[in-house]
């Protein structure tokens, strides 16, 4: 990318400003944030900045271990008030879930449409054509 090559104007966010966006996103969670978007506008930020500097600051040891203290506050929160009843279980593992990637999905298998069950056909003969 010629543009960005060595153009020190295009990298604005720093370590130390990372730092400062984690340290008010871990200042906001309160009891009722459930999701990392909810952290995000309360601390006037997005998600996806989140996984930038967890991306961006891979290597450094103290900002990856801070983001995950995010993740790991409001799990806790989720894992808890669902534990205790507080939250609707089907909310709580479709949030926890979510934390790690997981969607919820349905798979229907028809039987003997596998490779190793072919489809059976079975000859009922030639039966009666209905009145017309």
């Amino acid at each position: 990318m010629a543009g960005t090559l060595n153009n020190k104007n295009a990298e604005w966010l720093t370590r130390e400003e990372a730092l400062s966006i984690i340290d008010r996103a871990l200042g906001v969670i309160s009891d009722d944030c459930y999701f990392l978007s909810d952290v995000a506008d309360k601390a006037d930020t997005y998600k996806d900045q989140f996984y930038y500097i967890a991306k961006k600051f891979k290597e450094d040891k103290i900002v990856l271990r801070s983001i995950k203290k995010i993740t790991n506050k409001c799990e806790a929160i989720v894992a808890n008030k669902t534990a205790k009843g507080d939250i609707n279980v089907a909310l709580g593992i479709f949030i926890l879930k979510s934390y790690h990637g997981l969607i919820e999905t349905s798979k229907m298998q028809y039987e003997g449409g596998d490779k190793d069950k072919p489809i059976s056909i079975i000859n009922l003969g030639n039966g009666l054509k209905p009145d017309e």
